[in-house]
């Protein structure tokens, strides 16, 4: 504290504090959702990016992304950008990543010749199915995979035995990992048994508030019960059932139905309707 005979020039205030340096333009651009940052780093190289009027080649160049006007082959790309949610029925023996190393098909060839960029929000195993959404909205991803938003996840699990009251009891209060974490409550219940080939086995319906690597597996490995197949069902209030998609088909999704998805977010987001199915 100064003393009040301190004579010395008083500093203005907030000088010498460290500005806001807003975000990196490759990242900028992802978060717009033009593209991934990687494919961003190569736009911006190849010259085809231009801030406020300048060809921009740095792609580590921070920007302000509500002041500086950026354009991407002389289109404006800003958090307005049109926003795409697709909603996609994955069938077993695809891989959740853009390209695979060895080769093997990937949701985005069962995408087609999709001209817009999306990412997948969490993933579906190669030998996991059913419903996955994929956007270029990072808003709405990190809304549907952040455990603090409590978007519940259905699935439909086949797994080996009958689990019984104590299984399913530490299924609903939650169990410990092998690693040593912690599962939250989830709802489980017994949706049927199996018959002929499968026979041994049962479906449970199981909803998770939270979205752990491999959670529901695992979850069934602490309690004594490999999952065998698993099927997602349902995110939020969106069921693959009401959408009508068989196995392999996509489409996007209308306003109303990705606030089924998450609730309302800022600002308008997703795609039109689209009238036919894909696959």
């Amino acid at each position: 504290m100064r003393r009040r005979d301190d004579v010395r020039a008083r500093r203005a205030p907030g000088r010498g504090l460290k500005p806001r340096r807003g975000v990196s333009l490759a990242r900028a651009l992802s978060k717009f959702g033009v593209c991934s940052r990687r494919e961003a780093e190569r736009w911006i190289a190849a010259g085809r990016v231009e801030v406020n009027g300048t060809r921009e080649r740095a792609a580590s160049r921070f920007i302000d992304p509500g002041r500086d006007r950026v354009l991407v082959d002389g289109r404006r790309a800003s958090d307005d950008s049109p926003r795409v949610v697709i909603a996609f029925h994955k069938p077993q023996g695809l891989v959740t990543t853009r390209a695979d190393p060895g080769g093997r098909p990937t949701v985005y060839d069962a995408l087609g010749e999709n001209p817009r960029w999306v990412f997948p929000v969490g993933r579906l195993d190669r030998d996991r199915s059913g419903l996955l959404i994929l956007t270029n909205d990072h808003r709405l991803g990190e809304r549907l995979t952040s455990p603090e938003h409590h978007v519940a996840k259905s699935y439909h699990a086949r797994v080996r035995g009958v689990p019984d009251a104590d299984a399913l009891r530490a299924l609903r209060e939650g169990v410990t990992l092998a690693d040593g974490s912690l599962t939250r409550p989830a709802a489980v219940r017994v949706i049927g048994a199996t018959r002929g080939a499968a026979a041994g086995s049962s479906w449970l319906e199981i909803v998770l508030s939270e979205g752990k690597n491999r959670q529901v597996r695992r979850m069934g490995a602490a309690v004594g019960h490999e999952v065998l197949e698993l099927v997602r069902v349902r995110i939020g209030r969106l069921s693959l059932g009401g959408l009508g998609l068989a196995p392999g088909e996509w489409r996007e999704l209308a306003p109303g139905e990705v606030e089924q998805l998450a609730g309302p977010l800022r600002g308008e987001t997703g795609g039109r309707r689209d009238s036919g199915r894909r696959q």
